[in-house]
């Protein structure tokens, strides 16, 4: 996995998060915003509860605003969508 923000901006983004993933991706498997638990020590892990922190564009600063926190089903399926 790449870790391109800071650990500052990660966690920012986890709290945020709520500890669940926030994609809101129409093409994924749910609708309306995912919501699958991640716990915060799994970072990386493709396992329940693993998650990534995804960057949602690249013409934008490696912020908060920018980092999305994703269980890995949508981190990965975010991956796909973006090749």
């Amino acid at each position: 996995m790449s870790h391109i923000f800071s650990i500052d901006v990660v966690k920012a983004a986890f709290i945020r998060s709520d500890g669940e993933c926030e994609c809101i991706a129409n093409n994924h498997k749910h609708a309306g915003r995912c919501n699958n638990m991640v716990i915060y020590n799994m970072r990386g892990l493709n396992l329940p509860g693993g998650w990534e922190a995804y960057r949602q564009s690249s013409d934008r600063p490696l912020d908060v605003g920018n980092c999305r926190i994703l269980c890995m089903n949508c981190y990965k399926a975010s991956l796909q969508d973006n090749r």
